[in-house]
């Protein structure tokens, strides 16, 4: 019994060291307010895949946990752009790089666009991360005051549209 316990704890120890995590996934969350006439973007990320992700971006080795973000914000910013759409009203629109922060085992990056009235849909194009990993899952939350729905973007998807 005692060898077996040996065994079974070597097992768990190769399992869980040789995985940094089981799965490839991004958040994104996009909220917008008639009220304020504004839409609020975030990206949640491992911090990992997404250091991996900027190096086969552009080359570049990033730390993005300790690393200066006077050199990474604009990583992030053409990353992001170049990879994430959104159209209000059918209509592309651009969005502001707002910064990232570090919470815990990840990495949030913020965007907004500013003096939007009266939108009724938004559609989001998102192939986030599918060149790192073609196990990419992207979770795309939208929300248009109070209607909410949730998209589950596997790779080849890209699309996820909230109509209010």
């Amino acid at each position: 019994m005692k060898y077996w316990k040996f065994f079974v704890g070597c097992l768990l120890i190769i399992v869980f060291t040789s995985f940094k995590h089981p799965f490839y996934l991004s958040v994104t969350e996009i909220e917008y307010s008639s009220k304020t006439k504004e839409l609020g973007m975030s990206i949640k990320f491992f911090p990992d895949d997404l250091e991996e992700t900027l190096r086969k971006f552009n080359g570049n080795k990033y730390d993005v946990i300790k690393g200066d973000k006077k050199t990474i914000n604009p990583v992030f910013d053409q990353y992001i752009k170049k990879h994430l759409s959104i159209k209000l009203n059918g209509i592309n629109k651009p969005y502001q790089f707002l910064g990232y922060e570090i919470n815990q085992e990840s990495v949030w990056i913020y965007f907004s666009i500013l003096n939007q009235p009266n939108v009724k849909t938004i559609e989001v194009t998102s192939n986030i991360m599918y060149e790192y990993k073609s196990e990419q899952t992207n979770i795309i939350h939208l929300k248009i005051d109070d209607k909410r729905e949730s998209f589950k973007l596997n790779y080849p998807d890209t699309k996820a549209v909230l109509k209010k």
